[in-house]
């Protein structure tokens, strides 16, 4: 007796495996713009390849600047470069960048999504992110790449290269409070930089 191994979607929670992945995205419940026209091929597992975007911010402020976190940054303490596709950015040894994926990634109230840096990259030294990997249900816009060079060689990076992966997690029930109604401080990140000063302090009565 032949068995049906046609594998369906329906209540499958956790992290999303390849072939739901590809699954959602074809059916735009995880909405991501400019993928590229080959995007199956950069489905692993249970992640998808992103490419580097075309804007680059590089901090100007020097080792003589204190940051205070109350007071926070602003776009004039950073140099913006904007990039074509093909066009390269050598990352100097220790020097730190924040940059953005090239793909536009919108979740529903029910998925997270999580950046993972690239194995290949990583073992040249180059950190994709720090700390903040996790996007939230209801996040819109490309990811924020926090990009070190911790190697003691250049490297270079092209815009349009792969740069990072994404996986996501469904949840089993949707957030009460997704992001895009909760908070507007990195909405479609159209601000890259650090914008912490908007955090408050911790009250105690």
């Amino acid at each position: 007796m032949k068995t049906n191994k046609k594998k369906t979607t329906p209540n499958i929670y956790g992290t999303l495996p390849d072939f739901v992945l590809k699954d959602f995205i074809k059916r735009k419940i995880i909405k991501i713009k400019n993928l590229s026209k080959n995007w199956q091929s950069d489905l692993d597992q249970v992640s998808i390849d992103m490419h580097l975007g075309k804007r680059i911010m590089i901090p100007t402020m020097g080792r003589h600047i204190v940051i205070d976190t109350k007071v926070g940054v602003n776009k004039e303490m950073y140099e913006l470069l904007v990039l074509n596709y093909g066009d390269s950015f050598i990352l100097r040894p220790g020097q730190f960048v924040i940059a953005e994926t090239a793909e536009d990634i919108t979740l529903p109230d029910d998925i997270i999504g999580r950046l993972e840096g690239k194995s290949s990259l990583a073992r040249l030294g180059v950190v994709i992110h720090q700390t903040s990997a996790r996007f939230d249900p209801g996040w819109s816009g490309p990811a924020a790449l926090e990009i070190k060079n911790n190697s003691d060689n250049d490297v270079i990076i092209y815009c349009g290269g792969k740069i990072c992966a994404f996986s996501f997690e469904r949840l089993m029930t949707p957030v009460e409070r997704p992001y895009k109604k909760t908070t507007k401080r990195y909405h479609k990140n159209q601000t890259l930089h650090s914008m912490i000063q908007k955090d408050k302090l911790m009250h105690n009565k």
